[in-house]
């Protein structure tokens, strides 16, 4: 469940209005080997001080819980669009994800979480891949992980606060936020369809949030998907999310939510944003300003490019 344009209660803003490849630049689907990564790895481990233990669901429960301090922000991606030429710079890989929030609290967007996720597990030797999703706004604009264990399949979903395995089974659909929170999943379409929906219920409502088929992602595919959300509309604002036990905070443009167990609060945040998002998310105000004007570079380079044009009513 992690914050979404335009709808608050969503995650990973992939509204490609524009689906474009991202200015033809390219990047080497090589880079995407887990094994590459092994620094970050180390750096995950020694930073949140965990010991090495083999596959089961208590090591998977441990590596999920610390990675469930990486928020889902945009701020760091559209820093990096502004800063980084090619493609290959522009990606930030498991080591960019564990140093930025090590050095500014970032976390990261949908793919640079479920590749770093997918390479922790991988190191600590679980069958694990990504599948993509199908949001209402567009196909492919949601990424996860399936882990394979004991014979069973598991959802997690790092850029949706899922951050527990969800046996994907029909025997147990929910996980539980609270007694009255959380995620559910269920078989959508008809038949053998194979095709999996997952929604998000309160005391008071059910949210279908997105679509999957149980098929793994080739890494070519995936990167694919990842150079081309630079040019989604997600990288028009500045979109926050995190979660705590209870307690959601979602940030978009001057919008912020805070979601509670006795239910949401709605603030425009125009005259102190950055010290919200300081307070929420521990990101300190130059930082935000830094992405504001790269925002601002990145737009006004489409506008240049003819490639993004406000729509008009």
């Amino acid at each position: 469940m992690r914050g979404k344009d335009p709808d608050p209660d969503c995650t990973d803003t992939s509204v490609p209005a524009l689906v474009r490849p991202a200015a033809g630049l390219d990047a080497d689907p090589a880079l995407l080997d887990p094994f590459l990564h092994t620094a970050a790895v180390t750096a995950f481990y020694r930073y949140f001080s965990i010991t090495p233990a083999p596959p089961g669901p208590d090591g998977l429960g441990e590596i999920l819980s610390h990675f469930s301090k990486f928020p889902y922000e945009n701020l760091s991606k559209i820093i990096r669009h502004h800063e980084a030429a090619e493609m290959e710079k522009k990606l930030r890989f498991p080591i960019e994800v564990m140093d930025g929030y090590v050095r500014h609290r970032f976390g990261g967007t949908c793919f640079s979480l479920t590749f770093f996720l997918q390479t922790l597990l991988v190191h600590a030797g679980y069958r694990c891949y990504p599948v993509m999703a199908d949001m209402k706004w567009a196909p492919n604009s949601h990424c996860a992980m399936i882990v394979l264990m004991d014979g069973r399949r598991y959802l997690v979903d790092p850029g949706y606060l899922l951050n527990r395995p969800m046996e994907m089974t029909l025997e147990k659909p929910r996980v539980y936020d609270s007694e009255f929170t959380g995620v559910e999943l269920v078989r959508a379409g008809s038949g053998d369809s194979g095709v999996c929906e997952v929604r998000t219920f309160s005391r008071n409502e059910t949210k279908s949030r997105y679509r999957f088929r149980d098929i793994p992602c080739p890494a070519g595919e995936f990167l694919r998907h990842w150079t081309d959300s630079f040019g989604w509309n997600s990288m028009h604002g500045l979109c926050l999310t995190r979660a705590e036990k209870g307690r959601m905070v979602y940030i978009h443009k001057h919008f912020m939510r805070e979601s509670t167990f006795e239910g949401k609060r709605n603030f425009n945040i125009r005259q102190d944003y950055h010290e919200r998002i300081r307070q929420a998310f521990g990101i300190e105000a130059e930082i935000t300003e830094r992405a504001l004007a790269a925002l601002e570079a990145n737009m006004a380079r489409e506008r240049e490019l003819g490639l993004w044009k406000p729509h008009h009513k």
